[in-house]
């Protein structure tokens, strides 16, 4: 038996947002520490890691470990009515999860459980990453919004001196630079310099979720996936995105 109550749904609303636009379909993990969700889209071009842990909750109980999978899309339209308190449980049949909004009024809902579906998750929790860094989140949205204007990538460069993003068009350009011992750079670690390149339409979606942290850290090597990791109280978001390698 699984049931949860959280004073300010943001958070998980906010997580949510970002993930089903990434996935549509989650199979979520119901642990005694929290909630867990690792999961790969359709193209298997990243793989999405969320935890919410116990923490977050006001209250929360749960017997035994267990699964639920839902329609993101489904969730998220309730999410989104949630002004108030949010307090979440399986059904006594285990067929729904059933959602109990409180504020000026009680209002009720329920999303039918899908049948948990096996899933091939790429190994990412094999990869090795010869460079990190950690930035302010901030400085990661404005670097995917301007490439965003220029190209449908970019390119993510780390070295010694620092962290570096930059995409070129037919004919215009733009490039973010920032310096090791700047403020903006919490945190550098690469004794050679790495690059690579990564598709815009995922890191645009992925870095909306920007609000639940301070700072992003970001790992990677030379045409290598790249993980992006952000950290907020009691709950964490990242994404490991595959490079685009171009040909010749």
């Amino acid at each position: 038996m699984f049931s949860a109550e959280i004073a300010d749904a943001k958070v998980l609303r906010d997580s949510i947002d970002t993930i089903s636009q990434i996935i549509d379909e989650g199979s979520f993990k119901i642990k005694k520490e929290g909630i867990e969700l690792l999961a790969t889209d359709r193209a298997m071009v990243a793989v999405v890691d969320f935890r919410l842990a116990s923490a977050a909750f006001q209250k929360y109980e749960c017997d035994a470990e267990t699964r639920i999978s839902l329609n993101l899309s489904n969730f998220l339209t309730v999410l989104k009515r949630t002004s108030g308190s949010l307090e979440m449980k399986v059904s006594e049949d285990g067929s729904k999860l059933e959602l109990t909004v409180a504020g000026d009024s009680v209002r009720n809902f329920s999303i039918p459980l899908m049948a948990a579906s096996s899933e091939d998750i790429p190994p990412v929790s094999q990869l090795e990453f010869p460079a990190s860094a950690e930035v302010k989140a901030a400085v990661m949205e404005e670097g995917i919004a301007d490439a965003d204007i220029i190209a449908d990538s970019v390119v993510i460069e780390m070295g010694e001196s620092g962290f570096k993003m930059r995409a070129e068009g037919d004919s215009s350009k733009t490039d973010l630079k920032v310096d090791k011992g700047s403020g903006t750079l919490i945190s550098l670690d690469a004794k050679d310099t790495v690059k690579s390149r990564y598709p815009l339409d995922y890191l645009k979606k992925f870095i909306k979720a920007a609000k639940i942290a301070d700072t992003a850290k970001i790992q990677f090597g030379n045409d290598y996936p790249m993980k992006l990791e952000l950290k907020g109280n009691d709950v964490y978001l990242a994404m490991v995105l595959a490079p685009r390698v171009e040909e010749g």
